[in-house]
């Protein structure tokens, strides 16, 4: 595999030497001179690049090498810069040559200007090899030992499936998380009233994992349930915001709860939850005054309400107790030498006892260092996993390098001592990648396609025959998790790791090093420090909220700034004309006034760029056909004209970019006529239907290289939805045959009317062999063809009816791991499911007007570990039932069922609570049960009428 052409180590130095071969070759015509000047750069800069191998594997090098190697990677980058720049014009001047005199006088002054261009260019060169003349004089005044080790041997894992061990909660937790939950319900203080318990302990002790482990045995007892994390730097709008949805308020129609002060967020939060039984965690909480704002969102209702807080204070963690009520104070304890000893085993070896002899020494010295910190020895245990051989001189070099003394007194250093060797034993490959997570806040939730693209937007990613650049860097990924270096979040049941977060104390080891290296700047909040940063800024991230001086970023040079990611409630945004080398450009911020992107058309050398703007209007550019180099275009947010008008339209030529690989746009934004074009697509979502003609639609079949396709359409009126009746899916149903390379597949129609317009797709002829993801959102019944889909491990499909065959189609798919199933028909028979099929699900999701018309066979989904019922509590007394077999249902470990209270009687709503809750207490397995009653949801079905039912007893 090649290196990746940027990395932490060896700056842009790959690319460079890359493009200086380009240069020599006859396309760009230069000057003889320059040619000189490019072959001598070239040969030096290959012994600096050496130089800066052999530097990058040296365990502790010497100050002047570190400071010589900074020099040259700083070079490296502005040489880069400089010649990218020289490229991009000679191939802007090289382009579509007019005809005739006007041709003639064109070509005439062409080559007077690229005369005095490439003299210019010599110039240029000739100043580039005085600067590298220089470094290297410098270099010479001393040398280098030869002494150093390589600290590397581990091999890179290409394995696309993520390995990740839920190593946090396999020791150590169940007996703390047992006594917590009993804690809560003693009698000192009556069960009605509202309990607040705190878990403090030292950062990394696994207070987030025990909070999580509470909440996840606990939450289907109460009505309303959140799981938020503050951090350090705490935005209270933010997280009031966040608790308010999780509770599962919904604002009025027309509402932006972006814009609401704290006053009325905490306003809204008492009245929604005071009559209601919440258990809320508040995770991570730094000072007292924050806990102070938010538990007066909580009302101290009879309703028995729970809430946990989890601090590294302890003066924090008596000031969450209601009426400083010490014992609710949990301090937690390190592991023990037992528990220590089975989570370091069974995370390297996968059994807790199965050490070899000649380990057993070292790994109890390995032990004593980590000091019982669930953190150290997962991240010291997944260091000595990775490695191909178990080598007693490699545990010892491991052993050796941890601070003696941490096991006494644990700190921040000490924990970053650990993390370090961690860091360092990465392969060059990964550094970049890993550090480049440090430009997000703390606790921030990372897309992992979003990252994907970026790294390879970087130059992160290197290349393999064969091998799919997105490919590649999800296998970098997958080893990150693998090796814990970040968190996952969002794990689909294939193992695909969908999100991320980077724990606090890995964070903080990240942007140490990145400031080291001049890899990344970040600014939180305090805006002057950008002007105080020495040197040239390479990657500027800026976290701010509330008001910032305008002026700042005028005052500090950018230009040479590669990536900017801006995330914040704050409304200012540096001009984007200060970016002139920029390649990255992430967005993730919320309120304020129009955000003016129309300097975006001006950045050349722009490849990557995502837009999340909640609650705030973006207005872009007309035209963005300049950016040429653009592979990523990803917006949510509202497209406005500078007036402030919404257009909902992207920029007239993107259909021209011929680069772009991935478009991703929030539904009801118009993609231009002329998709046709736009043939390297890979991504393509959404593509909404009734924005656009027949004809529009047409081009989607030209797009033979997608492999990511979402379609949406939402409620038709009018003439848009002659549309879909004069044969629009027909012409869909023939593009989608053509698209032979999709992976995954979302239709995604929301009118449950406009399924009789959607038979055509149930009719496609081609197999989408690749297909591992379909989302079908409205369809008569089971179209045949997903039968076929042998690759298919994700399913989701919305029906009007199941038919006698349908189930078994699902059943013979050999690959289906998750499948969701919304019957909006009222079932006419009993669907049965038989004790052959389904070989690996193990996540089934139905919602079914009739609950009790399902049911399964003894022996039926074997492997099933995860159930979620859906329906509405309306008509219980008439027709309602649990499913029948639940209990057959062998190898379930968790029943999640919510039922829609909508219209529906109280006593009709308790029925239904009360019989769910009775099967699952009665399930042989002991599965983990959630129930919740949405007093105003209705899990709706066309054949229904949700007319409200009336009470017993009314007149």
């Amino acid at each position: 595999m090649e290196a990746a052409v940027v990395s932490v180590a060896h700056g842009a130095m790959g690319s460079l030497l890359g493009k200086l071969g380009d240069l020599l070759t006859a396309k760009y015509k230069l000057l003889k001179e320059t040619r000189g000047h490019i072959m001598f750069l070239k040969a030096e800069l290959e012994s600096m690049y050496a130089f800066l191998k052999k530097i990058s594997d040296m365990e502790d090098p010497d100050e002047q090498d570190k400071y010589w190697a900074k020099e040259v990677r700083e070079l490296s980058y502005d040489i880069e810069d400089s010649v990218t720049e020289f490229m991009l014009r000679v191939e802007h001047k090289s382009g579509s040559k007019p005809h005739g005199f006007k041709g003639f006088v064109s070509r005439s002054m062409r080559l007077l200007t690229t005369m005095n261009t490439r003299h210019q260019i010599a110039k240029e060169f000739e100043g580039l090899k005085i600067r590298v003349n220089e470094v290297s004089e410098r270099r010479a005044r001393y040398k280098i030992e030869d002494t150093a080790k390589p600290n590397n041997d581990t091999t890179v894992d290409l394995r696309i499936l993520a390995l990740h061990a839920e190593t946090a909660s396999l020791v150590g937790v169940t007996g703390p998380r047992d006594d917590l939950i009993k804690l809560m319900d003693e009698e000192d203080v009556p069960a009605h009233q509202l309990k607040v318990l705190s878990i403090v302990g030292f950062g990394g002790l696994g207070k987030t994992t025990l909070a999580n482990e509470i909440y996840r045995k606990i939450e289907g007892q109460f009505q309303c349930r959140a799981f938020v994390s503050v951090s350090q730097k705490p935005n209270i709008r933010k997280i009031l915001r966040t608790v308010l949805s999780k509770v599962g308020f919904v604002p009025p129609e027309n509402t932006n709860m972006e814009q609401w002060e704290e006053s009325e967020l905490i306003s809204t939060l008492q009245k929604f939850l005071l009559d209601k039984r919440y258990f809320i965690v508040v995770d991570d909480i730094w000072d007292a005054p924050t806990w102070d704002i938010i538990r007066c969102g909580l009302p101290e209702n009879m309703n028995g309400s729970r809430v946990i807080t989890t601090t590294r204070i302890e003066t924090v963690a008596r000031a969450c107790c209601i009426n400083n009520q010490c014992e609710y104070v949990y301090r937690i304890k390190r592991l023990s030498e037992q528990d220590s000893r089975r989570l370091f085993f069974k995370r390297i070896f996968g059994l807790e006892d199965a050490c070899p002899p000649h380990l057993e020494e070292v790994s109890t010295g390995i032990l004593k260092r980590c000091g019982g910190l669930p953190l150290a020895i997962i991240t010291i245990s997944s260091l000595l996993a990775s490695q191909p051989n178990k080598l007693k001189e490699r545990w010892e070099y491991v052993r050796n390098s941890l601070g003696s003394n941490f096991e006494v007194n644990p700190s921040l250093d000490g924990m970053r001592q650990i993390l370090n060797l961690s860091y360092i034993n990465l392969p060059h490959h990964l550094k970049a990648c890993m550090l480049y997570l440090g430009i997000y806040p703390e606790d921030h939730t990372i897309d992992s396609d979003g990252l994907l693209r970026q790294w390879i937007a970087e130059g992160f990613i290197g290349k393999h025959h064969g091998m799919d650049s997105v490919d590649i860097a999800r296998s970098y990924f997958n080893e990150l998790v693998n090796r814990n270096m970040i968190q996952p979040v969002d794990t689909e049941y294939n193992g695909e790791v969908m999100s991320c977060r980077v724990h606090d104390m890995m964070l903080d080891l990240m942007q140490h090093k990145a400031r080291e290296e001049n890899f990344i700047t970040v600014i939180d909040d305090d805006i002057q420090d950008l002007t105080r940063q020495l040197g040239k800024i390479r990657r500027l991230s800026l976290n701010l909220d509330g008001a910032i001086d305008d002026g700042v970023a005028e005052s500090v040079q950018l230009s040479q700034a590669r990536m900017l990611a801006r995330f914040g409630t704050s409304a200012y945004f540096p001009p984007i004309s200060l970016f002139k080398h920029l390649r990255v450009l992430t967005i993730d911020i919320s309120d304020g006034p129009l955000l003016d992107l129309n300097g975006i058309c001006h950045l050349f050398l722009l490849r990557y760029i995502k837009i999340k703007a909640r609650g705030r209007g973006v207005v872009l550019p007309r035209k963005i056909g300049s950016v040429q180099q653009l592979e990523t275009f990803e917006i949510d947010a509202e497209i406005n004209s500078s007036d402030g008008q919404s257009l909902q339209e992207l920029p007239s030529d993107i259909v021209h970019l011929s680069r772009l690989l991935h478009l991703v746009v929030r539904s009801k934004v118009i993609i231009p006529n002329g998709i046709g074009n736009m043939k390297s697509l890979h991504t393509l979502n959404l593509f909404f239907v009734p924005t656009i003609s027949a004809e529009a639609i047409k081009g989607l079949g030209e797009l033979t290289n997608l492999t990511d396709l979402g379609i949406g359409c939402s409620g038709m009126n009018n003439d848009k939805a002659t549309l879909v009746e004069r044969g629009g899916m027909e012409v869909l149903r023939t593009c989608l045959e053509k698209l032979c390379n999709l992976r995954y597949l979302n239709v995604w129609f929301h009118n449950y009317k406009l399924s009789i317009y959607l038979d055509p797709l149930s009719q496609i002829h081609a197999c989408f062999c690749h297909l591992e993801r379909f989302y079908g959102s409205i369809f008569s019944s089971v179209p045949g063809w997903i039968g076929k889909l042998c690759s298919l491990h994700d399913l989701y499909l919305g029906v009007n009816e199941v038919l006698e065959d349908d189930i078994g189609i699902l059943a013979e798919l050999p690959s289906l791991i998750s499948l969701e199933l919304d019957i909006w028909g009222t079932p006419k028979n009993t669907i049965l499911i038989r004790r052959s099929g389904f070989p690996v699900l193990k996540s089934f999701t139905v919602g079914c007007n009739r609950m009790s018309c399902l049911a399964w066979e003894a022996g039926a989904m074997g492997k099933l570990e995860r159930l979620v019922l859906r329906f509405d509590a309306m008509g219980w007394d008439r027709y309602g039932g649990v499913p029948a077999g639940m209990e057959h249902l062998s190898s379930l470990k968790e029943i999640s069922v919510d039922i829609g209270g909508y219209g529906a009687r109280e006593s009709n709503t308790r029925a239904a609570e009360s019989a769910v809750w009775k099967a699952i207490d009665l399930h042989p397995g002991r599965p983990v049960g959630r129930v919740e009653v949405r007093a105003h949801a209705i899990y709706g079905f066309y054949d229904t009428v949700h007319e409200p039912e009336e009470e017993e007893g009314s007149p």
